[in-house]
């Protein structure tokens, strides 16, 4: 490979795929949907980790996946807090780390957990995000 040739996993402006993400969570904060499907990739792959008690696990395809995320997840509960801490950037990757607070409407529970969500971007659009959280701590909360 050509020394000033970008690898195939590699984005000339990383400074720009920070903009794209901090975006993202500036319209998720605003709770602005259309702008956030504004960030994505047509194909975006969407995921939370597994977890037989929580109604929106799993991975979903598409704006339509992420409209079913959204929908299944604001009927399973309410976010009562989002904490930023920090973003890691190498290339077309960046990885927000942060704490959310939670109240599953079905139980009245809140749970606090910490999470990092790995984000990949493609043409200065979010194309994979990836959720990693304390799946217990949910778990228990959304158990009856």
């Amino acid at each position: 490979m050509n020394e000033h040739e970008p690898s195939r996993n590699s984005d000339p402006y990383p400074d720009n795929n920070l903009a794209v993400v901090k975006r993202l969570y500036d319209a998720f904060g605003r709770r602005d949907i259309e702008a956030v499907l504004g960030e994505l990739t047509e194909d975006v792959q969407w995921s939370e980790p597994e977890n037989p008690f929580n109604p929106a696990a799993g991975q979903r395809q598409g704006h339509e996946g992420f409209l079913e995320w959204v929908r299944i997840g604001n009927a399973a509960e309410e976010v009562m807090a989002l904490e930023l801490r920090d973003f890691l950037v190498t290339g077309n990757k960046v990885a927000a780390v942060g704490r959310t607070t939670c109240r599953v409407r079905s139980t009245g529970k809140v749970y606090a957990t910490d999470f990092v969500h790995l984000i990949d971007l493609r043409n200065g659009r979010v194309a994979r995000f990836q959720e990693f959280f304390d799946t217990y701590a949910a778990g228990e909360a959304f158990r009856p």
